[in-house]
C-alpha cells in the first residue's frame, strides 16, 4: 500500500484521484466571488455552483463530479486568532447527482480515510440522523460499531438548502484524538478537544414544501465536504490547523514580524493569537484578492479591508509599527501557488491592493485608536459600559475602523457597542444608494409575473425585426384590453427582436406596428420573466392579441451592437496590456458612446491607454469573425470564458468569441448583440480614464461613426488652432512651450513690479502710521493683486513697525479681502486678529477668521470697504487701550 499523503498538495491530490478512479469528472472550482449567484457575497461550499443541478432546475453535466473549492465565511472572523477558527479555507468534495447514494458514499469515505489516509479505523466516530436507519446498516457495514456511531436529531444532523427546497440527513465523520478516554458517553457533536469533524456528507433524499413537509426527492444526490485544513491536521499528527504545511511558511514569518519564537513555545497569550490572526488574514486576504476582490465600503471589499484591517490592529497591539503585510502575502503566493498558479500570475496586483490598504489605514491607525481611548476613559469615568453608536459610525466614517474591529477593541476593556446605533447612522447615509436600480432582469412584478404562458421569445441576435403578437398591455402597471393614441404603455409580445437592458447594453428602441395602431418603443427592459415594451401609441389603437410587426431602430441597434463588441475588445486588450487582475466591474453600452468600469490600482499611464488602443483598432482592422454559441456554464469555463461575478447565468449559456490565431482573442459569457466582424467597427477610440472608487477605473471611448465624427472635430480644432497661432499643427507642441515660457518671463516681470509697487506703498503706510500708545495703528485701503500679496504687504509692515497692529483692505477680483495683524509682543498683550477682522468683515456684510497673529476674510460689496475699515480702526484702538 502506499505511503498515505502527509502534505497538503499530496492530500488534493490523494482525493482527486480516489474519486476519479470511480468514474468522478474534476471539474473547475469558483473563483471566491460566486459566479451567477448574486445573491451570496462569496463561494462559502463545493456544493454552492451545483444548486441548479441539486434543485432540478438545470441538467448537470455529468453525474459523478469531484472538486476542490477555495471558500471563504465571514461568520467567524472575530474569532480567527485561536488554534482553529479561519475565514479561507479549501474544501474537498465529491458529488452525485442522480446516480449513486449513501451505501456508495459511506463505503468510499471510509475506505479513503482508512485505506488511503491510513486514519487507525478504531479512532473513527460517525454521526447520523435519528430515524436514518439506511446510514446506520451502510456503516455498520464498513465496519463501524456500533457504539461508535451516534444518532442526533435535525438540530446536528439534517440539512436544509432553504424554506422550500431539496434536503435531507446528513452523516459527519470524526476522528478521536483520546481513545483513551472510552466510548461511553462519548459526544462528537459536543464542542471540545476531544473529536475532530473532518468530514460531512450530505444525504440529500426529500423535499421540503412551504408548508414544511417532506416529500421522497425522485432524485436523490450527494454533497460531501472534507475541510483540507482538518485532514492536513490528522495526516500530520497536529493539534491546531496553524500549525500544518497549508499556514507554516506564513506563521513562521508573521513570528518573525513580532519577534516571538511561535514554533519554540515561547509566544505570549496575546502574541500568539496575533500571530495566528495575521497569518489567516493574510493569506485569506491573498485568496480573495487573486479572485478579484479590491478593498472597499461596500459588500466584499468590506469583509477583505475588515480583515486586513484587523491584521494591522492585532499586529501594532504587539509592537508591530511598519508595513508586514506584503511579507506575509509573498509567503502565502508561494504556498498556494501550485495550487492556484493564478497567484503568481496576479502578484503584483495582490501586492500592490493589499500594501495599498494597509498604507492607507496605518495613516489613521493611530489617530483612530487614540480617539476611541478617549471616548472609552470618558465613558468609563461617567460609569457607562456602552460606546454610542453614533461615536462608532464616527470613527467608521472618519478614520475607517470597522465596527467590527471597534467592538474587538472595546471589548477587550469590557465595552459593549451600540451597534443598533451604528447601524441607524449608517442607514441614514446609505439610503440614496438602496434606491439606486434593481439588478439586470428588474424587479420582481406581480402583474408581469401572473400573465402566465409563454411569452417574451427573444430572437433579436440573429433578427431585427419579426412578427409577433401582444400577449400584455399594461397602463400605470395594471392589465387593459386597449391602449389608445396618445397614451404611454407596456406592451409584452409572444415574441421580439428587441434586446431589454442588460449586461451594460441599453434596451432596444424601434416601432411595433399593429393593423390598427402605431406603437413607438422607447426603451425595453426585463422583469419577472418578461421583456417590456414601454413606449406611446402614436397612432390608432393597440389591443391583446393584436397581429403586429416588431422592428427595431436600426441605427440604434447598430449603435449598440459596436459599441458591445468594443466593449468585449477592451476588456481583453486591458488583460493583456495592464494583467490578468482586469476584470469588468460594469459597462454602459449606448449607441453614440460606451463605458468600460474595470478592476485595477491605479491610473493607467496615457502610454497603456495608447498600446490597448493600438491592439484594440489592430484586431479591427483584421476584420475577425464574432461567433456565439450555447454551451454549458461549465463547458464554458473550462474553456476559458470570462463570466462576472454579479451576473445570474442558467446552466446554458451563451459564449460570445472573437478570433484569434492560437485561440480566441475575446470569450466571454454574453447575452448581447454583437457585430458579425471586428471590422464592422471601423475604430475604436479611448477619450477618457478615471477613478469610479478604490480599485476601480473607468474607460469611456467611441466607436465607428461617432469615433470618426470626433477626431475630425478634433483635427478640425488643431487646423484652427494652428492658423491662430501662425505655425503648421506639427509645430504647436514647440509653439505653445514657447508661449508659456514667454508667459512666465511676462509674469515674472510683473511680479517684480508688483513687489516693487508693494514696496513702495509699503513705505508709504508706514510712515503714516499712527500711534495709539506705545503701538503702531494702520488701518488703510491698499493695492493688491491677490490675498497672498495682501498678507505680504502686511508681513513687509510688520517688519517695518514694532509693535505694530495692521488693518488692511483691498478690492481683489472684483470683492473685498481684508487682513488683519499684530507683531508677537502685541499678541502676548493680548490682542487678537482674529476677533478685529471677524467684525471687520461683518460690517461689510461678510465674514472670516485667524490666528491671533494673522487673519483674513472677505465680503460681496466692495461698497462696504469704508465702513468696514472705520469698524476696523474702532476695534484696534480698542484692542490697543486694553478696551
Amino acid at each position: 500500500m502506499p505511503a498515505p499523503p502527509r502534505s497538503s498538495d499530496e492530500i488534493r491530490a490523494a482525493f482527486v484521484d480516489f474519486f476519479a478512479e470511480r468514474d468522478h469528472t474534476q471539474l473547475p472550482a469558483w473563483p471566491l466571488v460566486p459566479v451567477g449567484d448574486p445573491t451570496t457575497l462569496f463561494t462559502t461550499a463545493g456544493m454552492q455552483q451545483f444548486k441548479p443541478y441539486f434543485t432540478g432546475q438545470a441538467e448537470p453535466p455529468v453525474h459523478r463530479a469531484t472538486t476542490v473549492q477555495r471558500a471563504f465565511r465571514v461568520t467567524d472572523i472575530e474569532e480567527v486568532g485561536d488554534f482553529s477558527h479561519c475565514t479561507a479555507f479549501e474544501m474537498l468534495g465529491n458529488f452525485s447527482f442522480g446516480d449513486y447514494f449513501k451505501t456508495e458514499a459511506i463505503a468510499w469515505a471510509w475506505d479513503l480515510s482508512t485505506n488511503v489516509y491510513g486514519l487507525p479505523p478504531e479512532r473513527i466516530h460517525v454521526s447520523i440522523h435519528d430515524d436514518d436507519d439506511e446510514a446506520y446498516a451502510a456503516w455498520r457495514e464498513t465496519g463501524v460499531p456500533h457504539e461508535r456511531i451516534h444518532r442526533y436529531d435535525e438540530s446536528e444532523n439534517y440539512w436544509y438548502s432553504g424554506p422550500v427546497g431539496p434536503c435531507g440527513p446528513n452523516t459527519e465523520i470524526f476522528y478521536d484524538y483520546f481513545p483513551e478516554r472510552g466510548v461511553e458517553g462519548a459526544n462528537p457533536a459536543a464542542a471540545g478537544e476531544r473529536f475532530l469533524e473532518y468530514w460531512n456528507l450530505v444525504l440529500m433524499q426529500n423535499f421540503r414544501h412551504e408548508d414544511g413537509s417532506l416529500s421522497d426527492l425522485p432524485r436523490k444526490n450527494i454533497d460531501t465536504g472534507s475541510g483540507l485544513e482538518r485532514v492536513a491536521a490528522l495526516q500530520q499528527g497536529k493539534s491546531s490547523i496553524f500549525e500544518t504545511d497549508i499556514f507554516l511558511p506564513i506563521l513562521e514569518e508573521a513570528a518573525s514580524i513580532v519577534g516571538v519564537d511561535y514554533l519554540g513555545g515561547r509566544a505570549g497569550e496575546s502574541e500568539g493569537r496575533a500571530v495566528r490572526a495575521m497569518s489567516e488574514h493574510a493569506r485569506a486576504a491573498t485568496l480573495l484578492v487573486g479572485d478579484g476582490v479590491v478593498p472597499s465600503n461596500e459588500g466584499r471589499g468590506y469583509v477583505l479591508r475588515r480583515i486586513l484591517r484587523r491584521a494591522v490592529y492585532l499586529a501594532r497591539r504587539e509592537g508591530v509599527d511598519e508595513p508586514f503585510l506584503n511579507r506575509l502575502v509573498e509567503a502565502s503566493i508561494a504556498k498556494l501557488a501550485p495550487a492556484y498558479p493564478h497567484l503568481e500570475q496576479e502578484r503584483d496586483f495582490i501586492l500592490r491592493a493589499i500594501g495599498g490598504e494597509e498604507d492607507r489605514f496605518l495613516r489613521t491607525l493611530t489617530a483612530a485608536s487614540q480617539r476611541l481611548d478617549l471616548v472609552l476613559d470618558r465613558l468609563e469615568t461617567a460609569g457607562r459600559r456602552t460606546l454610542p453608536g453614533e461615536e462608532a459610525f464616527s470613527l467608521y466614517d472618519t478614520f475607517g475602523l470597522p465596527i467590527e474591529l471597534t467592538r474587538e477593541i472595546a471589548g477587550a476593556r469590557d465595552f459593549a457597542v451600540d451597534t443598533g446605533g451604528f447601524e441607524t447612522a449608517l442607514e441614514a447615509q446609505r439610503r440614496s444608494a438602496r434606491e439606486a436600480a434593481a439588478l439586470l432582469g428588474g424587479e420582481e412584478r406581480p402583474a408581469l409575473a401572473a400573465i402566465g404562458g409563454d411569452h417574451s421569445a427573444f430572437v433579436g441576435w440573429r433578427h431585427v425585426d419579426g412578427d409577433a403578437r401582444v400577449v400584455a398591455l399594461l397602463r400605470d402597471g395594471q392589465p387593459t384590453e386597449v391602449v389608445p393614441a396618445g397614451a404611454e404603455a407596456e406592451v409584452i409580445l409572444d415574441s421580439t427582436p428587441f434586446y431589454p437592458e442588460g449586461g451594460g447594453q441599453l434596451g432596444d428602441r424601434g416601432l411595433l406596428r399593429a393593423p390598427n395602431g402605431l406603437f413607438a418603443v422607447g426603451d425595453t427592459q426585463a422583469a419577472s420573466g418578461a421583456i417590456v415594451h414601454s413606449g406611446k401609441v402614436t397612432e390608432g389603437e393597440l389591443r391583446v392579441d393584436d397581429s403586429l410587426r416588431a422592428e427595431v431602430d436600426l441605427p440604434w441597434r447598430a449603435g449598440v451592437t459596436r459599441n458591445h463588441t468594443a466593449t468585449h475588445l477592451l476588456h481583453a486588450a486591458l488583460r493583456g496590456t495592464l494583467g490578468q487582475h482586469v476584470r469588468q466591474q460594469g459597462s454602459l453600452v449606448a449607441d453614440e458612446r460606451l463605458r468600460f468600469d474595470f478592476t485595477h490600482l491605479e491610473s493607467a499611464p496615457r502610454e497603456s491607454l495608447d498600446e490597448v488602443e493600438s491592439l484594440v483598432n489592430g484586431v479591427i482592422r483584421e476584420n475577425r469573425p464574432v461567433e456565439w454559441r450555447m454551451t454549458t456554464y461549465q463547458q464554458a469555463i473550462a474553456d476559458g470564458a470570462l463570466a462576472f461575478f454579479g451576473d445570474k447565468y442558467g446552466a446554458e449559456v451563451r459564449v460570445v468569441e472573437i478570433g484569434g490565431e492560437a485561440g480566441p482573442f475575446s470569450a466571454e459569457l454574453c447575452g448581447g448583440t454583437h457585430v458579425g466582424h471586428t471590422g464592422e467597427l471601423g475604430l475604436v477610440h479611448i477619450l477618457r480614464e478615471s477613478a469610479v472608487a478604490a480599485g476601480t477605473r473607468r474607460i469611456e471611448a467611441l466607436s465607428g461613426a461617432s469615433a470618426e465624427r470626433f477626431l475630425l472635430d478634433q483635427h478640425a480644432r488643431l487646423q484652427r488652432l494652428a492658423e491662430r497661432l501662425s505655425t503648421p499643427p506639427a509645430d504647436l507642441e514647440a509653439r505653445i512651450e514657447g508661449l508659456q515660457e514667454e508667459l512666465a518671463g511676462l509674469r515674472a516681470q510683473l511680479a517684480d513690479v508688483q513687489r516693487a509697487q508693494a514696496a513702495g506703498q509699503g513705505e508709504d503706510l508706514a510712515a503714516s502710521a499712527e500711534r495709539v500708545g506705545d503701538a503702531h495703528l494702520v488701518v488703510a485701503r491698499v493695492q493688491a493683486a491677490s490675498r497672498e500679496a495682501l498678507k505680504d504687504l502686511a508681513d513687509d509692515l510688520r517688519r517695518r513697525l514694532s509693535p505694530s497692529l495692521l488693518v488692511l483692505a483691498a478690492v481683489i477680483e472684483d470683492r473685498p479681502a481684508f487682513v488683519v495683524a499684530a507683531t508677537p509682543d502685541l499678541v502676548e498683550a493680548g490682542v487678537h486678529a482674529g476677533n478685529i477682522v471677524r467684525e471687520v468683515a461683518k460690517a461689510a456684510g461678510g465674514g472670516g477668521g485667524g490666528r491671533p497673529d494673522l487673519a483674513e476674510a472677505g465680503a460681496r460689496d466692495p461698497g462696504g470697504i469704508d465702513a468696514a475699515l472705520e469698524e476696523g480702526r474702532r476695534r484696534a484702538v480698542a484692542a490697543l487701550s486694553g478696551g
